[in-house]
């Protein structure tokens, strides 16, 4: 499978496209289920904006089961205009993939409606977030938004080097969290293993 890159800056040559996929393939956590679900990765230069990147997708729901999700499109965007190069978009890139792996398996295997739903209460235990200091949200800043910190989570712990470098949550002076556990590694990699009735 090969991994649709627009890149609308027209900034980067064909290696370094082929460069950031390859990256996605064979060296962060990945396989062909969730990749099928990555749409597209858009390399855009957007100067009002204060990201460095996101991810959105789409879920489509099976018409004769609503309880199922049948299709999924996601899409990255990386901001040249903050990413400029390619060790700087491998980062972010790496980050924005933690998103697209724990939130549509968190929604394939366990029905999670990411927008609405915290992360589930084994992730709060084990990750040792408080309920009453991270949110599902942004209503309490980006460093206590409980997606932000899963993703976070991915790329250290899934990241070659030197993209995994500091989480950005648990390095914030005003967080007491601690750097991810093995057990983290283990709970975002068993997110794959799922088996739907």
């Amino acid at each position: 499978m090969s991994i649709q890159i627009e890149d609308q800056t027209k900034k980067f040559s064909q290696a370094e496209l082929d460069e950031l996929r390859n990256f996605i393939t064979n060296e962060l956590l990945s396989t062909e289920e969730e990749l099928e679900w990555l749409n597209k990765i858009i390399i855009r230069d957007d100067i009002r904006a204060s990201y460095s990147g996101y991810w959105k997708a789409k879920f489509h729901v099976n018409p004769e089961n609503p309880d199922e999700i049948d299709g999924i499109a996601a899409v990255i965007i990386l901001n040249h205009f903050h990413l400029r190069t390619l060790k700087q978009l491998k980062g972010t890139l790496a980050h924005e993939y933690g998103h697209h792996w724990t939130l549509t398996y968190l929604a394939v295997s366990q029905g999670m409606d990411y927008m609405r739903h915290r992360m589930p209460v084994e992730y709060y235990q084990l990750r040792g977030l408080d309920e009453h200091n991270y949110a599902h949200d942004y209503s309490k800043g980006w460093y206590y938004c409980d997606k932000e910190v899963i993703a976070e989570d991915y790329r250290v712990l899934f990241a070659p080097s030197p993209h995994n470098q500091e989480h950005r949550i648990a390095i914030n002076s005003g967080s007491q969290l601690a750097s991810p556990s093995e057990e983290i590694r283990e709970y975002i990699r068993k997110l794959a293993e799922y088996e739907l009735d």
